[in-house]
């Protein structure tokens, strides 16, 4: 489906379904703590964005194109999107528009300069500190949580403890930290016993679709998280 007879370069795959023609989908995400992007299949592989767009951007111009339209699920800061289009620019191509499921005031009011501006399901007020997803906050679950650079590796960080920070990427409030990231290992235990069960197995931790921070590859997923709830909760 083209806008305005223009492309659309997808960051999220849930949304739309891509068709390598007029809906193209692009493998990234930003790295915690940096303006790094990095691929949420493929994360320690540290050129894989900046190859996919210039494969993008060299069949866009094949197919007599040079603008496009990025489209994600939610634009916060912008900061991903901003770097995204940067390097399509440096490959040829111009983001003329954005198209988001919810947006901030801030981030609507910026991508608005744009020549076909920003539209968006949902637009947040300037009051709303954060916005959260459910996926996040569950153990294991595939492109759950952030990516991190730990001594030259990147993992996957959920937003809750020991594996992540509740505080910082979820605006949960500090006092609250340790029992809410309780009951996200308790909710994500009832999840892995129930995988476990039905597939009549159990589940390692290499076993997952990404690796986790803080945990050891040859260790059951349930074990980990029983282990967990054992002890004081706290970021190691």
């Amino acid at each position: 489906m083209y806008i305005g007879g223009i492309p659309i370069v997808s960051l999220d795959s849930v949304y739309l379904d891509s068709n390598d023609k007029d809906i193209i989908f692009l493998d990234c995400t930003r790295l915690d703590g940096s303006s790094d992007l990095v691929s949420r299949i493929n994360p320690n592989d540290k050129d894989s964005v900046n190859r996919q767009i210039k494969s993008i951007s060299d069949l866009l111009k094949k197919n007599g194109s040079t603008s496009i339209i990025l489209a994600d699920d939610v634009v916060f800061s912008g900061s991903v999107l901003r770097s995204v289009s940067s390097i399509f620019r440096k490959n040829g191509i111009n983001v003329v528009g954005i198209r988001a499921c919810v947006s901030t005031d801030s981030a609507y009011s910026e991508f608005s300069k744009l020549p076909l501006g920003i539209k968006c399901g949902c637009l947040m007020g300037p009051n709303v500190i954060d916005q959260i997803c459910e996926r996040d906050f569950y153990f294991g679950v595939a492109q759950s949580g952030i990516s991190v650079n730990k001594d030259g590796v990147i993992y996957k960080a959920p937003y809750f403890k020991p594996f992540g920070d509740p505080v910082e990427r979820a605006s949960i409030p500090e006092e609250n930290s340790d029992t809410f990231s309780k009951n996200c290992i308790i909710r994500s235990l009832a999840l892995w016993d129930r995988i476990e069960k039905l597939s009549g197995r159990e589940i390692l931790i290499k076993d997952l679709p990404e690796v986790i921070q803080n945990t050891n590859d040859n260790s059951g997923v349930c074990k980990t998280l029983r282990k967990e709830l054992k002890r004081d909760i706290k970021i190691r």
